[in-house]
């Protein structure tokens, strides 16, 4: 149900917005670059667990970053005509995509831990 209100919220939000197709494309964009990276980096502290703040500080580093350098890169070229649009946009699919990304990401632990299996109740694990 979620994921529906999501995407028809999303697609009422582009007719919405298709007088400023550039402005909200190019806000959809720069919202999924940057959050993804931003994740991508955020979620290698899974691996190593002793360097999980620094990858967190990282990670927001690189999103403002990317969203500065972007905003900046966007406004100097004069590609958009809204910039409210742009906000909203932006602003919107951050939002979307941190809850898809979360919601895969829990989907994926959750057949991880379905695939794995206790060795005589020692402690230690081996998949299937």
């Amino acid at each position: 149900m979620k994921n529906a209100i999501i995407a028809i919220t999303m697609i009422a939000l582009a007719i919405l917005f298709s007088e400023h197709f550039h402005s909200f494309s190019v806000g959809f964009t720069l919202a999924i670059i940057a959050v993804s990276c931003s994740y991508f980096i955020a979620y290698q502290a899974i691996r190593r667990p002793q360097y999980t703040m620094s990858f967190l500080v990282v990670a927001v580093l690189t999103k403002l970053a990317i969203t500065v350098t972007g905003v900046i890169w966007v406004f100097s070229a004069n590609i958009i005509h809204s910039p409210i649009t742009f906000l909203v946009a932006y602003a919107l699919f951050s939002v979307a995509i941190t809850y898809f990304i979360s919601r895969y990401r829990s989907h994926r632990r959750d057949i991880s831990d379905q695939q794995q299996r206790e060795i005589f109740h020692t402690g230690l694990y081996e998949l299937k």
